[in-house]
């Protein structure tokens, strides 16, 4: 990846706005892009954020492992974006694990220099914050779809904030991010299709049919 591929990604994220030529040549100084294979660890759970983590090229996924070793995805990154901010911010091990999902670059920033050099600057700190908190939103919507819809309003949920996502995905990887069986997620979406709120074209793919009916599923 070039410098200049590199900077325009950057500066395309609002947290890094406002940089001068001498914040962007510190940090660049004191960071490598590393690229990750498919299926490659960035990190795993319980490993200590000695680095800050920016996705700049494809797609990662933050996972969690129940009691019975079955991988529960929390969320999934494919743009431009920090990950896993708050352990940096708290200095605290990860709490889950991040998996690239295909080949993705990543920036690795020395966090304690970023930590000294940026973290004196108020107006850095309120977008460092602000990021947080887009975190916490839809850590809570997460909660939210977990803690308080059955299996039908999930998938109904997912497909209607998701649309053709749900083409690109396997029914393992959707049933993992909403956290129910294959046999469970194939029994609902079979319902969603009785209902002819949804239907498969010849070659498999999921169309919305009822959109305003599909929304009443989960609200």
């Amino acid at each position: 990846m070039t410098r200049e591929t590199l900077l325009t990604r950057l500066r395309d994220h609002t947290f890094f706005r406002g940089m001068n030529s001498e914040d962007w040549e510190y940090l660049l100084s004191i960071a490598t892009v590393r690229t990750y294979q498919k299926e490659n660890i960035v990190f795993y759970q319980g490993d200590e954020p000695v680095f800050l983590h920016i996705l700049i090229e494809g797609a990662v996924k933050i996972c969690k492992y129940n009691t019975n070793g079955n991988e529960i995805i929390l969320r999934e990154i494919s743009q431009t974006s920090m990950i896993a901010q708050l352990a940096n911010l708290e200095e605290i091990a990860f709490p889950s694990s991040c998996m690239a999902m295909r080949e993705s670059r990543i920036l690795l920033v020395d966090y304690a220099r970023f930590k000294a050099r940026f973290f004196t600057d108020p107006q850095f700190m309120l977008l460092f914050i602000k990021s947080l908190t887009q975190r916490v939103v839809e850590l809570e919507s997460l909660l939210s779809t977990h803690l308080t819809l059955d299996a039908k309003a999930k998938i109904a949920k997912f497909i209607y904030e998701n649309g053709e996502l749900i083409n690109q995905k396997s029914k393992n990887e959707i049933s993992k991010i909403l956290n129910i069986t294959p046999e469970t997620f194939s029994r609902n979406l079979k319902k969603l299709k009785e209902e002819k709120i949804i239907q498969s074209d010849p070659h498999g793919n999921i169309h919305i049919v009822d959109r305003a009916k599909l929304e009443e599923c989960f609200l």
